[in-house]
């Protein structure tokens, strides 16, 4: 049904409005520029396809797995991701506003100058993963795996990371990226060396 749903938005360059679809698999597809509105899928896979300038507008997703699948340039609003997986996905210059991720892992993920408003990530894995030159002024996270993520020339001023982890993190020399955020004391003591400052 979801194949089938895409692949006809696909050939008459329209858009799919209030489907569901559980437990599929679709593999090598380009759905470039889709748009994909009120649906919901649930435990689908998606293996190599291209999702490149497409809009998901009221999408949940529950524990679906789109890893290594490229998404640059989409749009994601009033959307929910709930339980999946894109590791290694390429998701440079996308748009976040009114999203909730919660226990999804984006681990080597890119996230490269995206935009994020009024979204939340929350018990997410984001190990590895590039968010660099991105703008997050409208981001939450809560207990998220940020361990060696790359947030270079991405301000992080205004955030709170107090329950994040946040090991390895990859900034610039001058350290500007961390100006305002908020730590816990073991997070501070964490960073220290990236002062050149010795705790003894």
């Amino acid at each position: 049904m979801l194949e089938r749903a895409l692949r006809l938005a696909r050939l008459e360059d329209g858009d799919i409005e209030d489907l569901e679809a559980e437990g599929e698999v679709l593999e090598g597809l380009d759905f470039a520029g889709l748009e994909l509105r009120r649906a919901e899928l649930s435990r689908c896979r998606f293996v190599r396809c291209d999702f490149t300038g497409a809009v998901f507008d009221q999408v949940r997703w529950r524990g679906c797995d789109f890893s290594n699948c490229r998404f640059g340039e989409s749009l994601w609003r009033e959307t929910v991701l709930e339980g999946c997986k894109g590791d290694g996905g390429q998701f440079t210059s996308t748009r976040w506003r009114d999203c909730t991720l919660t226990d999804s892992s984006f681990c080597c993920a890119s996230f490269t100058r995206s935009r994020w408003r009024k979204t939340v990530l929350e018990d997410c894995r984001l190990r590895q993963a590039v968010l660099s030159q991105s703008d997050m002024a409208g981001l939450v996270f809560r207990r998220t795996d940020l361990r060696g993520a790359d947030f270079f020339h991405t301000s992080l001023k205004g955030l709170d990371l107090s329950d994040c982890a946040i090991g390895g993190l990859t900034v610039s020399e001058s350290l500007r990226e961390l100006r305002g955020v908020r730590l816990n004391p073991a997070q501070a003591a964490e960073l220290m060396p990236l002062l050149g400052v010795e705790l003894l």
